[in-house]
């Protein structure tokens, strides 16, 4: 299979609910042929995901998830999964998902621990964000200021520097193993220091079937700072749990004199059934496998400003 650079900035994830060899085809070449199922000589299981070009480039006004790379369709959407109520003193969760539930009560139950551990060790630990990388948020135009991260997961893989220096926190994450967007490309779990006069500007992510949950440590009382999900506006409540599908447009800034700190997660989105998990990651294995996540990257402006990361895998 080959996920292919098209004239469309937007993709489609479609994948059949049953069971695919991870030894696919190509199916898309980079002038949208298609390759034959008679090319099959091995007689293996041709059922599997393909991704092809999304049927419109078309941005509105209006705020939809807009994954630069691909999309899978079926998912529940909504641009923040949490709300908390400082009456009541809960943070509620959309549609009551047991399963995003079970991640915000675990994490949220260790807040104290982790911070404690991050206010430790870090002062001593070099950032090991790298602007020269390949990943989603390596572009150094997609921030000003300074933006410090210590990884537990870069690019779906555990970090073993993390492991060392943060094992308390490595332990509260090994109990959400099943549930962490480990095993692509697209996975990051990192505890995230936006300094002081620091901006990070609007974008989307890559795909669509993954959450990212931010566990505020350390957050400004005063001043100007917040997240921008879709059409909405949010602050960070320290020790509570944010939960944003960033395949909406999503914008942060930290305006203060302070530092913003949180441990930021990405988890599978619940409506991902176990299986499809696995087949996803086995998809990006073989593609990495044969090749098609070595090429080029490149940013596009919309009319409005934002940037949209094109990242070509062939």
């Amino acid at each position: 299979m080959m996920l292919t650079k098209g004239n469309s900035s937007r993709f489609s994830f479609l994948h059949r609910r049953l069971p695919f060899s991870v030894n696919q085809q190509r199916l898309l070449s980079n002038d949208s042929t298609s390759t034959s199922s008679s090319n099959n000589t091995t007689g293996e299981d041709r059922t599997m995901a393909v991704v092809l070009r999304g049927p419109s480039t078309l941005y509105t006004s209006l705020h939809r998830p807009s994954p630069s790379l691909m999309m899978m369709p079926g998912l529940r959407s909504l641009p923040v999964w949490t709300s908390y109520d400082a009456k009541s003193k809960t943070n509620r969760i959309a549609y009551q998902d047991p399963s995003v539930n079970k991640i915000v009560q675990h994490l949220q139950a260790h807040v104290e621990e982790i911070r404690d551990e991050y206010l430790s060790a870090s002062p001593s630990l070099d950032s090991d964000y790298d602007e020269t990388s390949r990943g989603e948020h390596s572009e150094s135009s997609l921030h000003t200021g300074k933006w410090d991260w210590h990884s537990y997961l870069l690019q779906g893989r555990v970090q073993p520097d993390f492991c060392l220096h943060f094992p308390n926190t490595t332990r509260i994450l090994g109990e959400l193993q099943q549930d962490i967007f480990m095993g692509t490309p697209f996975g990051f779990c990192f505890f995230s220091k936006l300094t002081a006069q620091s901006t990070i500007q609007a974008h989307t992510s890559p795909i669509n079937f993954r959450l990212r949950l931010h566990l505020p440590l350390v957050v400004p009382s005063d001043g100007d700072i917040g997240i921008r999900v879709g059409p909405t506006q949010h602050k960070w409540t320290a020790n509570q749990a944010l939960v944003l599908d960033d395949s909406y447009e999503h914008e942060v800034w930290n305006n203060t004199n302070e530092d913003r700190i949180l441990l930021l997660v990405d988890i599978w989105h619940p409506d991902v059934r176990m299986q499809e998990r696995e087949e996803i990651i086995n998809m990006f294995q073989h593609a990495k496998e044969k090749g098609w996540l070595d090429g080029d990257k490149e940013q596009k402006k919309t009319k409005d400003g934002a940037l949209r990361s094109e990242h070509f895998l062939i």
